[in-house]
């Protein structure tokens, strides 16, 4: 009975699905490279998955090859981008230096048709070159990276954000805080941006963006906190009570601002709960024991707050 190319196919999945890390080295790139020229786009996206998985530098050229297969009737051959995209994320995994490879992955679209239209399902690809690109230390990486901070996806704007922010510090810098004051329609965006701020350069990016704490947009204002708790930075937590401080801030922000205390993770910022558990109102406390609650190993921590609730004289008991 003849063997439906389905089931080759599948065949080959289980056979990568199976194949053990230990396996010596010569015989995995043996498996991976055969089911990296394989028609299907699952076959290949799962060898490319091990092939950075596995730092299986041999397989490079492969991948290059099977790339470049998949981009002849795209839609069709590769639905969704999935091999595609898997064969980026593997070539980022293996430093791949190949500047025009992910020059041209930045740009690239992949239109499929959905009910009513069409959907780019290539937004996590470019995403992957953006940061490709950066890793492979070319000197034009964060101009050519500004285009795709534009990008009409905002996944792929996150993404942009996020690659950018691993590049040239300076000029990373700028470009986000160009982004930050040019907005965006998606918070997420922003925040990504924020992060990226954060990691350049903490000392002199804290006061930009504890300024968006004060931002017309509610979801900026929160990322912005978030971002400033996440950063552990000892000047962010001053920028987070000088927003706590504020006469206008209202509950659901003070409630943003408890969580991103609690992600600073500094005794500053655990002093500063545990004095909200005991002499904020009740909402607030609950809020700040919750936030701390994930710190369960810390012993002498969940003992403060315990301490904190039992000070309260408002009668009421807190739930953590």
């Amino acid at each position: 009975m003849a063997v439906s190319a389905r089931q080759k196919s599948q065949a080959q999945l289980d056979a990568l699905n199976a194949l053990d890390p230990a396996t010596d080295r010569a015989a995995q790139n043996e498996i991976i490279g055969n089911a990296l020229r394989d028609k299907s786009s699952r076959v290949v996206a799962k060898a490319a998955t091990l092939a950075g998985e596995r730092h299986l530098h041999e397989r490079e050229k492969d991948l290059l090859a099977a790339y470049a297969r998949f981009l002849v009737d795209p839609v069709k051959r590769d639905p969704n981008c999935f091999a595609k995209g898997a064969i980026a994320r593997a070539l980022v995994e293996l430093e791949c230096q190949d500047v025009t490879f992910f020059l041209d992955g930045i740009r690239y679209l992949q239109l499929e048709p959905v009910w009513g239209g069409s959907v780019d399902t290539a937004i996590d690809l470019r995403s992957s070159c953006a940061m490709g690109l950066v890793a492979s230390g070319y000197s034009r990486a964060i101009p050519e990276l500004a285009a795709l901070l534009a990008d009409k996806e905002a996944r792929a704007r996150q993404g942009a954000a996020r690659a950018i922010a691993c590049g040239n510090p300076r000029e990373a810098e700028a470009l986000l805080r160009f982004k930050v004051l040019a907005g965006d329609a998606e918070p997420e965006v922003l925040g990504e941006c924020f992060n990226g701020l954060l990691s350049i350069a903490p000392d002199e990016c804290v006061p930009f963006v504890g300024a968006q704490l004060a931002h017309a947009n509610e979801a900026v204002r929160d990322f912005a906190a978030l971002a400033l708790g996440e950063s552990r930075h000892p000047a962010a937590l001053a920028q987070l009570r000088e927003a706590w401080d504020q006469a206008y801030v209202m509950a659901d922000m003070r409630a943003v601002l408890i969580r991103a205390a609690a992600l600073h993770r500094s005794e500053a910022a655990f002093d500063w709960l545990v004095s909200i558990i005991e002499t904020g109102s009740r909402a607030q406390a609950e809020i700040a024991a919750d936030a701390l609650s994930v710190y369960e190993r810390n012993a002498k921590l969940l003992e403060r707050v315990r301490a904190a609730m039992a000070k309260r004289d408002d009668g009421e008991k807190v739930h953590v």
